[in-house]
């Protein structure tokens, strides 16, 4: 019996489509003019907004202009003519081959880094809470951090070595990832690969101050969704919030993207019940202190201006964002993880926004690490021609293999008997 499942639903991703595009489009917007927010909603004079005009274009604006007009053709082509675009892959000793050059890459650009003292104003902080550590009372904090930079400097003798490698699993989970929900292994290569050319992925990558570990734990609880060992999805996103707090917003896009997944009732049943119990713990350890008495309109602002500035240096990120969005949309019909990675891309965008005006964290760069992550995920499932959702056959493969043996051999000996 066929059941409509909801991850193809087509007014489930138009709604998803319109929420996307309208969060996009308010990062793309200081993207193209800088100071045109500043100009309308902040105080001139503390940001300046009067010295320049708000129409004045930005440093990317030639290039997400043409991405834009680029993506509107293409868009409004495929409304009134099929569109075929050839699409190919490798076999798995082939990609295996490209996953290693990917990772030797890597490999070159943290040994220029990894012998180096970090140089953050933060590491500082860090040694003295290692030094400290493990405190004489148990409290919320970056705990698997801590236990992960005392162990690589006990093994190695340098605090970068396990960040390091860490980064290096990143790639690996991310290159899976991709593969896992197209069943399309040049699309996890072009994945890895717009990772690897991220400056900010790049700046982050070795430091022991502003790790990669809550990134590495947090996709990998989502990927691990898709598996057999399932139960263990809860773990490692606890173990990404022992590594950065702040992953406790993600919870709102983990929901969405289990609900949105064909697997079994039981698993979602399981997983919301585990996940509501964090959102509960994680709601009373932000309320501490962290929540502000009012919004803060300019703080609202600086989360989508922050964008800007903090990713000036990661282009292709940013020229991708309008492209992937809609290409995303495209293939939601065929895929219904396009949807979950539309949101998991327009939550992360509105989420600096949100925290900036409604608590106390403030907005670094390393913060975007995830948002680069799920862009390369979306940009890499662009390369994948859909037919039947791997994951749909593992359903139904688990459904058969539920089957009682007896009632199997029962209607062997019907048919022989007909």
């Amino acid at each position: 019996m066929l059941v409509e499942t909801i991850q193809t639903s087509k007014k489930l991703s138009l709604i998803v489509f319109i929420f996307t595009m309208t969060i996009v489009t308010l990062t793309i917007i200081p993207v193209l003019f800088p100071a045109y927010y500043a100009s309308i909603f902040v105080n001139s004079d503390q940001f300046g907004a009067g010295e320049i005009s708000a129409l004045e274009p930005g440093i990317f604006f030639i290039p997400v202009v043409i991405s834009i007009v680029l993506t509107f053709s293409v868009f409004v082509i495929s409304k009134f003519k099929s569109i075929k675009i050839p699409r190919f892959d490798i076999s798995k000793r082939k990609s295996l081959i490209g996953l290693i050059i990917i990772l030797v890459i890597f490999s070159v650009h943290a040994s220029q880094e990894v012998f180096e003292k970090d140089h953050h104003e933060d590491f500082v902080q860090i040694q003295k809470r290692l030094q400290q550590w493990p405190p004489d009372h148990v409290s919320f904090e970056p705990h698997v951090k801590y236990i992960l930079l005392e162990t690589s400097m006990l093994i190695f003798g340098n605090y970068r070595i396990i960040p390091t490698i860490a980064s290096a699993l990143l790639l690996v989970i991310v290159y899976m990832f991709t593969n896992k929900i197209t069943n399309n292994k040049i699309g996890g290569l072009v994945s890895s690969g717009i990772i690897l050319q991220s400056d900010i992925f790049l700046s982050y990558s070795t430091t022991p101050t502003y790790t990669i570990f809550w990134s590495l734990f947090y996709l990998s609880s989502v990927y691990i969704i898709l598996h057999k060992t399932w139960i263990l999805s809860p773990a490692l996103f606890v173990m990404s919030l022992l590594s950065k707090p702040v992953t406790v917003a993600f919870l709102p896009m983990s929901i969405f993207f289990i609900l949105n997944t064909n697997i079994s009732r039981r698993r979602k049943i399981i997983l919301l019940s585990i996940t509501a119990i964090m959102i509960f713990a994680g709601a009373a350890f932000i309320s501490e202190g962290q929540i502000k008495s009012s919004f803060w309109m300019e703080g609202f602002v600086k989360g989508f201006t922050a964008f800007t500035y903090q990713m000036r240096f990661d282009l292709i990120i940013v020229v991708l964002l309008i492209p992937v969005s809609f290409g995303l949309y495209l293939i939601s019909k065929k895929n219904g993880m396009a949807n979950n990675i539309s949101i998991f891309i327009s939550g992360l965008l509105i989420l600096n926004p949100i925290l900036l005006s409604t608590t106390a964290f403030s907005s670094q760069p390393y913060r975007w690490v995830p948002l680069i992550i799920f862009v390369a995920i979306g940009a890499g499932m662009m390369f994948a021609k859909y037919t039947e959702s791997k994951i749909n056959n593992e359903d139904v493969i688990e459904k058969v293999d539920k089957t009682p043996k007896n009632s199997k051999k029962r209607f062997s000996k019907k048919s022989k008997l007909r």
